[in-house]
C-alpha cells in the first residue's frame, strides 16, 4: 500500500470525533437512565436492569475508542516505517534531478492556491512589516508577495541564481532595485547557505514556493541559519509540502515536490531555538507555517528617509 493511501486514512480517522460522540451519547442515555430510577411508577426490576445496560454500553464505547486509537497507532506506526524511504528519494530526486531545472521551469512552478488564501497570507505579511526592521524573502521569482514586503528597509532577496531573483526586481523603478539587497546563495555545497548575510537582524523572513523543493535535509540547514539572522521577536514564514496529509504525499510520490512532513518541519525549528505560531494547510497544495524566535522586537531606528515606491508595469 502506498503511503499516501496511508496517510490518506489517518487523516480521515482524524475528521472522526469518535470521544465527543461517545460522551454526548452516554450523557443522553443517562438522561434516560435518571428519569426511568426516580420515577414514581417503576416497572418490575427495569430500573436495575437498565443501570447494568448503560454500564455496560459505557464500556462498550470506551472499547470502540480503545480499538479506534490503536488503529491510528498501527497507522502511524507504518508511516514511519516506510518514511526514510520517500526522505532518501526526496534528497535523490533534490540532488540528481532538481540541480539541473532550467531557470524557466523554476519559474513555472504554481503552487494551487486561492483568492481567499491568498488574501489570507498576504494580509499577515502585511501585519508583519516595519520599516524600522529589514526584512527578506527567499526565492521572490515572479509573484507578487515582495510587493507586501517592500516597507521593510532594507529588503534582501534571495535566490539561487540571479536569473531568478531578476523577475521581482526588474518591477521596481531604477531606484528602488539599487536599494534593494540582492544575494544568490548555493544549497548544494556543504557549508553555510545564508553566510553573508547579518545574523540577529531581521524583523521578518518570507519564502514562498521555495521549501517545496527541498529534502529535509536541506531545510534544517536553512531553518537553523534563518533562526540566527532573525532579531529576537522575529517572525520566519515558509510555505511546504505538507506530508502529514496525504495531498502532499501524493505530489512527493509524483516527484512534483519533496516528502517534508510538517512534524519534522516543526522539530528542525524548535532545534534551532523558533517557536511555532501557526500551521496552516489551505485547499489545493498550500500549506504554510509561521514561526517567531522567543522575545520582544526591538529597534533603534527613528526615522525614515520617505519614498513612494511602485512597480513597474508588465
Amino acid at each position: 500500500m502506498k503511503l499516501s493511501e496511508i496517510v490518506a486514512y489517518l487523516n480521515l480517522l482524524d475528521t472522526l470525533d469518535v470521544h465527543n460522540e461517545a460522551a454526548e451519547s452516554t450523557r443522553r442515555l443517562a438522561a434516560v437512565l435518571h428519569v426511568v430510577a426516580n420515577h414514581e411508577v417503576q416497572v418490575d426490576s427495569c430500573s436495575q436492569d437498565l443501570e447494568q445496560c448503560f454500564d455496560s454500553v459505557k464500556l462498550g464505547l470506551d472499547d470502540f475508542e480503545s480499538i479506534l486509537s490503536r488503529i491510528k497507532q498501527r497507522l502511524v506506526q507504518m508511516v514511519y516505517e516506510q518514511e526514510p524511504a520517500y526522505l532518501a528519494e526526496s534528497y535523490r530526486l533534490f540532488d540528481q534531478e532538481m540541480r539541473h531545472d532550467s531557470v524557466q521551469h523554476i519559474l513555472s512552478r504554481r503552487l494551487g492556491i486561492n483568492d481567499d488564501s491568498l488574501l489570507t497570507l498576504q494580509y499577515r505579511l502585511k501585519n508583519l512589516t516595519d520599516w524600522r526592521l529589514p526584512g527578506m524573502i527567499i526565492g521572490p521569482r515572479t509573484e507578487k508577495f515582495i510587493e507586501d514586503m517592500v516597507p521593510m528597509d532594507p529588503l534582501y532577496v534571495v535566490d539561487t541564481h540571479q536569473e531568478l531573483l531578476d523577475p521581482a526586481v526588474r518591477s521596481f523603478t531604477p531606484d528602488y532595485q539599487r536599494r534593494l539587497r540582492q544575494y544568490v546563495v548555493n544549497d548544494y555545497v556543504p557549508g553555510a547557505i545564508l553566510n553573508e548575510i547579518p545574523g540577529g537582524q531581521f524583523g521578518a523572513i518570507f519564502a514562498y514556493n521555495y521549501f517545496n523543493y527541498r529534502p529535509m535535509e536541506v531545510i534544517r540547514r536553512y531553518i537553523q541559519e534563518i533562526a540566527s539572522k532573525l532579531r529576537p521577536g522575529g517572525t520566519f514564514i515558509m510555505t511546504y509540502n505538507n506530508c502529514d496529509r496525504a495531498h502532499g504525499v501524493a505530489l512527493s510520490e509524483r516527484s512534483w515536490m519533496c516528502y517534508t512532513p510538517q512534524r519534522l518541519i516543526v522539530e528542525a525549528a524548535e532545534a534551532a531555538g523558533l517557536e511555532m505560531v501557526s500551521a496552516t494547510d489551505e485547499p489545493g497544495d498550500l500549506s504554510w507555517i509561521e514561526f517567531v524566535r522567543p522575545g520582544e522586537i526591538e529597534t533603534l531606528r527613528g526615522g525614515q528617509s520617505l519614498a513612494k515606491i511602485i512597480a513597474i508595469p508588465q
